[in-house]
């Protein structure tokens, strides 16, 4: 796989069992993109993943806010909802892999965590 690039391996070792705890309750509980930022707080794995999660979290409150509009959301609102959880699989796959490699679309482009 091209253009991967790969943390820190000490980074990694310290920080990936709450990277990747994260990163698979994510999947059912989007809210909690917060806790690499809280636990490993000097981790640049860390806090790349809790950047993926809050991408993951605005995209869940989209696929949301999508609903209200008659017809086109109701259709595009479940499309969205599907794509964002698998994305989430993707992040937790991707994190538990020590890959720096953003959710698809928006993961590589948009960094609102520094």
């Amino acid at each position: 796989m091209e253009n991967e690039v790969y943390f820190d391996s000490q980074d990694i070792e310290q920080n990936k069992t709450m990277v990747l705890l994260a990163a698979i309750l994510q999947i059912f509980i989007p809210i909690l993109f917060f806790l690499p930022l809280v636990c490993c707080q000097n981790s640049s794995y860390g806090k790349y993943y809790a950047n993926q999660g809050l991408l993951i979290l605005l995209l869940y409150i989209a696929s949301g806010v999508v609903t209200i509009i008659p017809i086109l959301g109701w259709i595009a609102s479940p499309v969205v909802g599907i794509a964002t959880l698998v994305f989430a699989i993707i992040n937790a796959v991707n994190a538990s892999n020590g890959v720096r490699k953003g959710i698809p679309i928006i993961g590589d482009k948009i960094e609102l965590i520094k």
